[in-house]
């Protein structure tokens, strides 16, 4: 207590003509053998009643094994909703208090908006990090919560910078002033900030002292550029491994290929045939080489992994045959197109199913009992499909479905039509079987997947309509029933330069406040389960989201003017899971609650619509081909009064 109250000190330059404005302060200090990281704010309290100037000196300590659950200093100092704003005890330590806001302060964003801004340039946040230990910056031009900002975000560019530490953990010794007082230890600080109002100004600036803004980054790699520029992208597979065959006593090796902004780390598995895997030690590498593989069928998979999340690869197989059996020539047939009369290629599931069946002194089968086995299949699942449903369809009240697989021409709406008028779904043919209403992801309704095929498939309540953006591969529906709404929606998420997701929407006008809740989501990594306000159906438009993954609740836009999408990320929290998106103007403002009324506000930002109307929606994407199903509940839309 002693040591921090001798930290607690306030110069008022209003006695002198000077500007009162608050300060902040990140210091290391070591206490009896212990070190703490403590963050300060400081500011004027007005007069007391004898005429006496007051201040208000506020601290948090946090020991090393805390600091890396929380967001950097600058952004606690500059977000964390609990500093007091007026005290009238005598000093008092807090010992038992609720700290759960402090998990809930957003780390800061990238790309870096705040340096974009000030400097033209986001990658120049690295110049502070270049910058010598002690330097003084000029910050007049500034406002405080901006040079917190800039902070934040040179601090969130220590991720490539200084990749071979923790780099959360290196966020907290970078120590800082936004305004030097005459009383300040300059060895306290590694950036001072200095303003021309405050006398100190003059004692502490040196010949190398420069304006903040005019600060530029002297190197930085292609990827430490596109970092700061673009932001964070999870890893996704441009190239994912591949089948591979070879004969005995060959080495083999196994290649894939994964982007992602930071670039991704790799890590291969062996898999056993439940599933199991098991980490190869050493395999960190975008290449796999086993150079004595053993002969029949193993099976490998790949994992590559970044900050925002991780994705891994289907299993595929290496199959080793004995030497001469040809499997190299198999191999690179494979990758051409076969003439008509070319032999019968084994597969490896074939290879490996003959082996077992070899091992069980068992005739493999022949071309005709597995096309009857095939036949017999099909036949067993019609029948299946046929029982569930049970001759008796339920009505249609209770169950309304929506197919969306529709010519891409039939979905090119402007946001300004008005419901009545937009095209009327067109259910396909029979005969096109890629158009059947099935979700290929684990339903969490089974009933779902089993309803029969219907040409006339009922409509969502008006207003509402569901619609592909971008580009989808899979089957995507969406039904209504009991005030819930049942999304089955797929696509490679939201995200730039253009969206790829299924959307539920209906049409809006000048400001509302949206809210729904996710009562339950099939969360996959990369898959994205939220509500939007978006200003058409086009690919690129504009957008305010708020939303879940497996790991995190995203806070997303995207600006007329911008081609880039902006993300702000908190840790998720279980199911189910409120969400709200309020849009007053062209400024919206993303918030989730874990009860319905208790608001955690993640952001607020200038998105521009280009009409007065514009769409409200249930946005879903699985962050590949396949299709993930989520239940949203408690759906409202009010119209606000401007």
């Amino acid at each position: 207590m002693l040591q921090l109250e001798k930290l607690s000190y306030y110069q008022h330059l209003s006695l002198s003509g000077g500007q009162e404005r608050p300060i902040y302060c990140c210091r290391v200090l070591d206490l009896r053998g212990s070190r703490y990281h403590v963050l300060t704010r400081i500011q004027d309290a007005g007069l007391d009643f004898t005429g006496r100037t007051n201040f208000l000196a506020h601290h948090l300590l946090f020991t090393p094994e805390e600091i890396r659950q929380y967001a950097s200093p600058p952004m606690i100092l500059r977000h964390w909703p609990d500093w007091a704003n007026s005290w009238n005890k005598d000093p008092e330590l807090f010992d038992n208090e609720n700290w759960s806001s402090l998990a809930a302060v957003p780390r800061a964003s990238m790309p870096a908006v705040a340096w974009q801004q000030i400097t033209g340039d986001p990658a120049n946040g690295y110049g502070l990090l270049e910058a010598r230990a002690g330097m003084a910056f000029r910050v007049d031009d500034i406002p405080d919560d901006q040079v917190l900002a800039l902070f934040g975000e040179s601090l969130e560019l220590l991720e490539l910078r200084d990749a071979r530490r923790d780099f959360r953990a290196s966020a907290w010794q970078y120590t800082f002033t936004t305004s030097m007082q005459e009383q300040d230890n300059p060895a306290d600080f590694r950036w001072r900030c200095l303003h021309s109002d405050n006398p100190a100004s003059n004692r502490f600036a040196g010949p190398d002292s420069r304006a903040l803004s005019e600060v530029r980054v002297l190197r930085a790699t292609k990827e430490e550029s596109s970092f700061a520029r673009s932001g964070r992208q999870p890893p996704r597979f441009v190239a994912p491994p591949q089948n591979v065959s070879c004969e005995l006593g060959e080495a083999a090796r196994l290649q894939a290929k994964a982007e992602g902004m930071p670039a991704p780390a790799y890590q291969w598995f062996t898999v056993d045939r439940q599933g199991g895997r098991q980490p190869i030690p050493g395999a960190a590498a975008e290449e796999l080489l086993v150079p004595h593989p053993t002969l029949g069928v193993t099976r490998y998979a790949v994992r590559a992994g970044n900050s925002e999340g991780e994705v891994i690869s289907d299993v595929v197989t290496l199959s080793v045959e004995p030497k001469g059996s040809g499997a190299a020539h198999r191999a690179a047939a494979q990758l051409s197109p076969s003439p008509q009369n070319a032999p019968h290629v084994r597969s490896p599931e074939e290879i490996q199913r003959q082996e077992s069946e070899r091992a069980q002194g068992k005739k493999p089968f022949g071309k005709w009992p597995l096309i009857l086995l095939g036949i017999a299949f099909v036949g067993l699942v019609g029948g299946a499909i046929a029982l569930m449903s049970g001759g008796k369809a339920p009505p249609p009240t209770t169950v309304q479905r929506h197919d969306t697989n529709i010519e891409l021409s039939k979905l090119e709406h402007s946001s300004n039509a008005d419901s009545k008028d937009m095209a009327k779904p067109v259910v396909p043919s029979r005969t096109d079987t890629s158009a059947v209403p099935f979700s290929t992801g684990t339903s969490r309704r089974k009933e779902s997947v089993s309803i029969p095929f219907s040409e006339n498939l009922p409509p969502l309540p008006p207003p509402w309509a569901a619609r592909k953006i971008g580009n989808l591969l899979t089957a995507t529906w969406a039904s209504f029933s009991t005030n819930e709404f049942l999304v089955h929606g797929s696509g490679a998420n939201i995200g730039d330069p253009t969206d790829n997701f299924f959307f539920v929407q209906r049409a809006v006008s000048n400001s509302v406040d949206f809210t729904s809740r996710v009562k339950a989501a099939d969360r996959r990594n990369l898959s994205r389960h939220g509500i939007m306000l978006r200003d058409s159906t086009r690919a690129d438009a504009s957008f305010g989201f708020v939303g879940l993954s497996q790991q995190l609740i995203f806070w997303a836009h995207r600006d007329v003017n911008s081609s880039f999408c902006q993300f702000m990320t908190v840790p998720t929290v279980p199911l189910p899971v409120y969400l709200r998106l309020v849009r007053k103007t062209n400024a919206i403002c993303g918030a989730y609650s874990t009860n319905g009324t208790n608001w955690i506000w993640l952001g607020t930002n200038q998105v521009t619509f280009s009409q007065p109307e514009y769409l409200a929606g249930l946005a879903v994407s699985s962050g590949g081909a396949s299709s993930v199903e989520t239940v949203f509940d408690h759906v409202v839309v009010k119209n606000l009064m401007e």
